[in-house]
This record gives structure tokens, C-alpha cells and sequence, in this order.
């Protein structure tokens, strides 16, 4: 009897303790709760004309980048988006131009 009562005082508070850290790590926010927070504080639009457009951004992949300045392109009179570069800017930070160009018949 007392080498049970001994194992259940010893196993109760690690048993507590699981439970508690478990339900602390379900509470943790994210570092960004969807897509699109990700992109509204990470890409900004430094320049943009019909022919083309330029993005300062961070935590972004360059392939992310290029739907939207393939769909800005679209907008633009049916035209297609070409990274014409991408240059590291202060802070961590890059630019990329998209050159809005029509494709040839």
C-alpha cells in the first residue's frame, strides 16, 4: 500500500505539469495569423507606373511578389509581369522591379 501511495504522490505533479505546459503552448499566437497580415507588413509599393512597378519588401519570397505585379501587369491594359531586378536595400529589406510588358503575336 505505501509503494502505491508513494508512486501516485510522484507521478501527480508530473502529470499536472504536462497538462498545464501543454495548454500554455496551445495559447501562443503565431507570428502571423494569415497571408494577408503577412503582406500588409512586409510589401510596400515604392513606385508604379503603366510600365512597370517596384516593391520594397521583407519576409516575402520573390514568387510571392510576382502574382501581384503579374495581376497589377493584368490591370494594366492585358500586359504580362518580368522581374526586371532586385536590389538589398537598408534594413534588411529588398526592392524588385516588375517590367509590364506585352508578349509578341
Amino acid at each position: 500500500m505505501k509503494n502505491k501511495l508513494k508512486t501516485l504522490f510522484f507521478l501527480l505533479p508530473l502529470v499536472a505539469g504536462c497538462a498545464f505546459s501543454s495548454h500554455e503552448n496551445m495559447s501562443v499566437k503565431q507570428a502571423y495569423d494569415s497571408d494577408y497580415e503577412r503582406f500588409f507588413q512586409n510589401v510596400v509599393i515604392k513606385e508604379k507606373t503603366p510600365y512597370y512597378i517596384t516593391y520594397e519588401y521583407k519576409d516575402v519570397r520573390i514568387d510571392e511578389l510576382a502574382y501581384l505585379a503579374s495581376r497589377y501587369c493584368q490591370e494594366q491594359g492585358g500586359k504580362y509581369a518580368y522581374l526586371h531586378d532586385t536590389v538589398l536595400y537598408r534594413n534588411f529589406s529588398r526592392r524588385a522591379t516588375f517590367d509590364c510588358l506585352e508578349l509578341q503575336n
